[in-house]
């Protein structure tokens, strides 16, 4: 493939793009906010997800790509471009094309077998120049020629060597054509810039440190159209060549591999997230509450990885978030009909936390997490309630796995919910040990323990049944009457037939749960006696509930629920967050 450089002034401003340098304490002009830049780590040290040896990037709709870097606000600033549409991003060291770890790209673990590999030695010409033009017409004098910024200067730049010998014999072959070379190398922060699959460099960054990292861009004709840059992300997340709007920062921070950065409109990068987070099928007005929540999460969570150089994650511990793979006309409109629109309370952003289903019920802020928010309470459901979701799950665990999950040196033998939540959310579990040890946890420990669905639940089948504090249907006391726990088992209890007459309750009578499971009387009420506690559900320890997600903040399922009654999303935010100015 034959390289071509685009001729540009060094250091040209390439798009009027926002600051991304909102906080929760400074709201953006609503004209603003949806041009506000948020920087989305796609490749990275952390949770589900790594740093990289090399990363391609595809262009099919534009002429090439600018190369740069992005400044402290988020700027793009233009050094130089290339026409080829194929590019890949390589660290500095020696590096060999093919598959590994299910990704085909530039490996350093390839850097010995591989057909092609990139090197780490080069020759340079004598002195700096001024601009890149400048640095690519020297270099291209030479075979294997290529303009490098290393620290703020230019360099021309020659040879493409894996060894050390390698390198001083090229340089000794050019001595004896009377050109004067230095041999060197780069620091931990430097990438190459190549053709993919081949080992042709077309320019060469080193930010030496400071922490741009290298800027790419779509599109080197330039223009106003939104181009789509294709990034093979098979590496972590199995999405090969996904599409992605924006621009791309790669940065070896703190000298390791690849860190790979999204540079993208907020409006843009919203139309990644929400039909990652609801289904574009969805009534509008739900997709609407979703954009609205997202665009405001997404505004308070600047800057939110800030060891790594970006804001947002692209996982659930962030928001979802994977480009393009799932865009469609109705979340787009969503969008695009709610462009600028936030959440605020006293004036300020938001923290618009969210999950997928409540149960009936959702918690507060501080119950969960610590912190009190005055617009993230817990609060009764009817919408999901009324929906009749489709969420009830349970956990069936020995007494000892149970005692193992909890880090309990003594086996469990029974427990009990000592404090609920107004809306019938547990608050406080005590477990109780054969040693005659107890251990009293937070829900919040207990569900992060255990990995639980949700914050709606019970011990014992058919739990996450409650619409308020007082039992219905089953309790981790036993079976009740009028709320109250019957104690002694069911002897003398009656039950009254189709024909109104009344029998005496057999000692196998059974139930049927909120769930819909049969289960025994003795089995419903896991107790052997009038002590309210739970001892388990033939042998095993049982915890059943209902919804899915920290329960705080908006339920997904709930705003789905809300849309399909006529609400607009302006209501179904208003609900979830309490007290809160939602324009």
């Amino acid at each position: 493939m034959r390289r071509k450089f685009v001729q540009i002034a060094a250091l040209a401003l390439c798009l009027a793009l926002m600051a991304g340098t909102a906080s929760a304490s400074a709201a953006l002009p609503s004209a603003a906010i949806d041009d506000t830049i948020i920087r989305v780590g796609l490749a990275y040290s952390g949770y589900q997800s790594r740093t990289l040896d090399g990363a391609n990037l595809a262009n099919g709709t534009g002429s090439g790509f600018r190369l740069g870097y992005f400044d402290d606000s988020n700027q793009f600033i233009q050094l130089g471009a290339t026409e080829e549409t194929e590019i890949s991003v390589v660290e500095t060291v020696n590096a060999g094309f093919g598959t590994a770890g299910g990704y085909t790209s530039y490996h350093t673990s390839l850097a010995g077998t591989a057909a092609v590999v990139v090197g780490e030695y080069h020759l340079q010409l004598p002195g700096g120049y001024a601009t890149f033009q400048e640095a690519q017409i020297a270099a291209g004098i030479y075979e294997g020629g290529f303009p490098a910024y290393i620290g703020s200067v230019f360099y021309a730049r020659i040879a493409n060597c894996a060894s050390r010998e390698e390198a001083l014999a090229v340089q000794e072959r050019f001595a004896e054509e009377g050109v004067q070379t230095e041999l060197v190398g780069t620091s931990s922060y430097g990438v190459n810039v190549v053709v993919t699959g081949t080992n042709t460099i077309l320019f060469q960054y080193d930010d030496r440190g400071s922490g741009t990292g290298l800027g790419i861009m779509p599109n080197a004709a330039g223009g106003d159209e939104n181009f789509v840059t294709l990034f093979n992300t098979q590496a972590f997340g199995g999405r090969d060549n996904n599409r992605w709007y924006g621009g791309f920062r790669y940065e070896r921070v703190n000298g390791g591999n690849l860190t790979v950065v999204n540079m993208v409109k907020l409006g843009d990068y919203l139309k990644g997230v929400v039909p990652i987070e609801v289904s574009s099928s969805w009534p509008i007005e739900a997709q609407k509450a979703q954009a609205v929540a997202a665009r405001t999460y997404a505004l308070n969570g600047l800057n939110g990885h800030r060891s790594a150089h970006f804001d947002l994650c692209p996982s659930t511990d962030c928001q979802a978030y994977s480009g393009l793979a799932r865009a469609a006309a109705a979340s787009d409109r969503a969008v695009e009909e709610t462009a600028g629109v936030t959440v605020k309370y006293n004036g300020k952003y938001a923290s618009c936390n969210y999950y997928s289903s409540n149960g009936g019920a959702s918690m507060s802020a501080k119950d969960v997490w610590g912190t009190d928010y005055p617009y993230l309470l817990g609060k009764a459901d009817p919408y999901e309630t009324a929906a009749n979701i489709n969420n009830a799950w349970t956990r069936t665990y020995s007494f000892a796995e149970l005692t193992a999950k909890l880090g309990y040196r003594s086996t469990i033998t029974s427990a009990k919910i000592t404090r609920y939540t107004d809306f019938g959310n547990p608050l406080t579990i005590v477990f109780y040990t054969e040693n005659g040890s107890t251990y009293t946890m937070t829900t919040y420990q207990l569900v992060r323990a255990l990995s639980l669905s949700s914050y709606r639940y019970d011990l014992g089948p058919g739990g996450g049944n409650k619409t308020d504090g007082a039992v219905s249907g089953y309790t981790s006391g036993g079976l009740a009457v009028n709320g109250a726990v019957v104690s002694g088992g069911i002897g003398g209890m009656y039950a009254v037939d189709g024909g109104g007459n009344t029998i005496p309750l057999p000692a196998d009578a059974w139930v049927v749960t909120g769930t819909d499971q049969t289960v025994t009387v003795d089995e419903w009420s896991g107790v052997t006696g009038d002590d309210g506690l739970y001892r388990g559900t033939n042998g095993s320890f049982v915890i059943s509930g209902r919804g899915s997600g920290h329960n705080v903040g908006m339920s997904q399922w709930g705003a789905w629920a809300m849309a399909q009654q006529g609400f607009t999303y302006k209501e179904i935010l208003e609900f979830y967050y309490t007290g809160v100015t939602v324009g």
